[in-house]
Formats: structure tokens, sequence, C-alpha cells
């Protein structure tokens, strides 16, 4: 005979992946997703990439963007060891007494970007609650888009006056070269983003 009860303990298990109705009429609650163990040269690829991409692109790109925070904001020249009270010692380590607050920030900004882009994507795919804020709570909306547009656009901009700058050698470029430049680096951080986020929000079940 067909045992009712495993039947329906089967069922239950695919109840997180199907669309569930919260009692509001203008919002549908998104699946939560199948967890689900990732092979081991899936876990090794994620890793070795990024292995790879944040000491060569993240050095890279996180440099430049300070040197254009530092033409920004001369206060941000200020060296660590004196910005940071108590951290006098690291002067007796060269290569760590050339960072500056310049390089702080950049690399928080690095941060911050890489995070928006991969939740940019997560909402165009479907998988966060931003998109759906358009209707509901279109202030909420509102004010993400205007602060994820505000950082996007100011890592953007702090890498190309960078590159612009006159005394790092630019100067003999084409004009283009430092447009040309800061596209690919955005370019550069979004398909970041999207590797990171393809790795933990996969497309398929």
């Amino acid at each position: 005979m067909l045992d009712r009860n495993f039947v329906s303990d089967d069922i239950d298990t695919f109840d997180d992946a199907l669309p569930r109705d919260d009692g509001n009429e203008d919002v549908i609650a998104m699946p939560k997703p199948i967890k689900k163990k990732k092979p081991a040269g899936e876990v090794v690829k994620f890793y070795l990439v990024n292995a790879i991409v944040i000491p060569s692109f993240g050095t890279l790109g996180i440099s430049i963007a300070a040197q254009g925070i530092r033409e920004l904001l001369p206060i941000m020249r200020t060296r660590l060891h004196r910005a940071v009270p108590g951290a006098e010692f690291l002067r007796d380590y060269q290569s760590i007494e050339n960072l500056d607050l310049s390089h702080v920030a950049s690399c928080l900004l690095f941060l911050a970007v890489t995070v928006i882009w991969i939740r940019v994507i997560s909402e165009f795919k479907g998988v966060g609650p931003v998109m759906g804020y358009r209707k509901t709570r279109p202030f909420a909306f509102g004010f993400y888009a205007i602060v994820a547009s505000t950082i996007l656009i100011a890592d953007a901009f702090v890498f190309f006056i960078a590159l612009a700058a006159r005394n790092n050698g630019w100067s003999d470029a084409p004009a283009y070269v430092p447009v040309v430049c800061t596209c690919m680096y955005a370019a550069g951080i979004a398909a970041f983003a999207a590797f990171h986020q393809s790795y933990y929000h996969p497309d398929h079940v």
C-alpha cells in the first residue's frame, strides 16, 4: 500500500522551492533556494580565481583609485602611522610606511563596489527583494538606487582622475585612454562580482 505520510514528507521538501504567498496580494515572496553541496572542482576553481584576481586586479585597482583619492582630497595623503594613534611602529616597516589614508579608503571603496555589483546582478536575476520595492516601497527603492549609483560613479570617477592626472605620465597619451581604462576597470569589477554572484546564487538548483 502507498504510505501517504511518506509521500507527504517528500512533497514538503520542495515547498521552499516554490513561490510563497505571505498574505500580501501585491508581494509574492521569493522562494527559498535549496542549498546543495557544491562539487569539489567548482570550489577549487572559485578559490583559485580569487587567489589570482584579488592580488593582481584588486591591487591594481586599489592603487590607482588611491591615487585618485589623493588628487581629490589631499588630506588623504596622511600616512597611517601618523593618522592612527599607537601605530608609530609602522614606520619601522618600509613596505607599510608608505601606506596612507587613501589606501584604506580605496580598499573600502573596492569592497563596497564589489558588494553592490553582486546585489545589482542578484536583483536583475530576481534573487533579491529590492526590485519588488518599486511598487510597494518606492522610497526605499529610490534610496537604494541612489546610494548604489553614487558609490559606483564615485569609484569610476576617482579611478579616472588618477589616470587623467598629468603627473601620472598620461600627458602624452590620447585623451580617450583614461576613459577606456576606466570602462575596462568598471567592467572588470562587474565581471568579478558576477563570478561571485553565480557561485553563491547559481541559476540552476
